[in-house]
């Protein structure tokens, strides 16, 4: 499993992400599969190579019912490149795809969310032994979001109070100060630790293309697990998170820049607080899937029946944690939108505790 990757041809170019790439290849025997490599120098963040190596050990042990879930892993290596190989799941596209093309309607969205909670809450959120590390993780990509913030000509205005939507937000360095001399942190690694899928979004979930016949939205498979800062266990509130900040539109929205943003235009005079605003333009056709759709609600009905309640002060935390880790390696309108994003939602964390 630990060989160099077999010779093979790209056929069709899938993702080409921040740190990785992932391609159909076709052998020489006319057999396919799907190959995840790391791109090297040409990574947008430091995480590529370690990640990989996570997520192809992640798909090694898992146990047998979960098989299923996931593509097979054929082979992983760590030579001079490194990745994995997977299984080509043929006329399988992802479930993003099929939210903004409205292929589906809202039962079958809900029976899609049924099913995903069902095997996520009670088959993948299994006890984690490994040690805590998420904690150490947010601290760190904290402190590279707020030197991106120092660095950035534009994004600097975001170091002092603010207003965000209508939302006093205090200084930065308040809210650091405040974060890492309260209990908020404390209670991620406090709660028992399970398993997670790490990357749960749905570009990250497969389903056939045209419907089978029976049982379309159960035909879900599961791929690219690990965050792309290798986190695979914690608390479970980090695998609902990260699913809903794509499934409300939000981070389609940003990542295409289908935005309204305002206030990094020149400040305006006698003002005293930055007014900064920032929304999803639902009026995009191209965001049409997420506003008539609900992908959202019936998987956070299933977290709440298995786990409780949501910790509101957690849930923004992490949502705070997902945003900075995009500063860092991103641009334009979308960099702004999720700057904006992690300034607000750590103010929220830190009023709600």
């Amino acid at each position: 499993m630990h060989s160099p990757p077999v010779p093979a041809q790209q056929q069709q170019l899938l993702r080409d992400g921040y740190w990785d790439r992932t391609a159909v290849m076709a052998l020489p025997d006319g057999s396919k599969r799907v190959r995840k490599i790391s791109k090297g120098v040409e990574s947008a963040g430091p995480w590529g190579m370690d990640n990989l190596r996570a997520e192809a050990h992640y798909l090694a042990t898992l146990e047998a019912s979960l098989h299923d879930f996931f593509p097979p892993l054929l082979g992983h290596w760590d030579t001079d490149t490194t990745g994995y190989d997977m299984g080509y799941m043929e006329n399988y596209v992802d479930v993003g795809k099929i939210a903004q093309q409205q292929v589906f309607n809202q039962p079958q969205a809900d029976a899609m969310q049924a099913y995903l909670g069902q095997r996520l809450f009670t088959q993948l959120h299994t006890p984690a032994i490994t040690p805590p590390v998420l904690v150490a993780n947010i601290k760190d990509t904290l402190n590279k979001a707020v030197h991106c913030l120092q660095t950035h000509s534009q994004l600097q205005l975001l170091l002092d109070a603010v207003s965000i939507n209508q939302l006093p937000v205090v200084p930065l360095e308040q809210q650091l100060q405040a974060l890492y001399a309260g209990t908020l942190l404390t209670q991620l690694d406090a709660t028992p630790q399970v398993r997670l899928h790490g990357d749960l979004f749905l570009e990250n979930m497969l389903l056939p293309a045209h419907d089978p016949g029976q049982n379309w939205p159960q035909q879900l498979v599961l791929i690219d697990p690990i965050s792309v800062a290798g986190i695979g266990a914690g608390h479970p509130l980090f695998d609902l998170g990260k699913y809903e900040s794509y499934a409300t539109g939000e981070l389609p929205a940003m990542r295409q820049e289908r935005l309204l943003t305002s206030g990094f235009e020149a400040p305006i005079e006698h003002q005293t607080q930055q007014q900064f605003h920032w929304a999803i333009d639902w009026q995009d056709p191209a965001m049409a899937g997420f506003k008539k759709v609900n992908w959202h609600g019936r998987l956070r009905s299933l977290y709440v029946q298995h786990y409780g309640p949501v910790n509101t002060a957690l849930y923004e935390l992490l949502q705070a944690y997902f945003a900075a880790a995009m500063v860092v390696c991103t641009e334009g309108r979308e960099q702004q939108a999720r700057a904006l994003k992690m300034r607000a939602s750590l103010q929220l964390a830190l009023t709600q505790t």
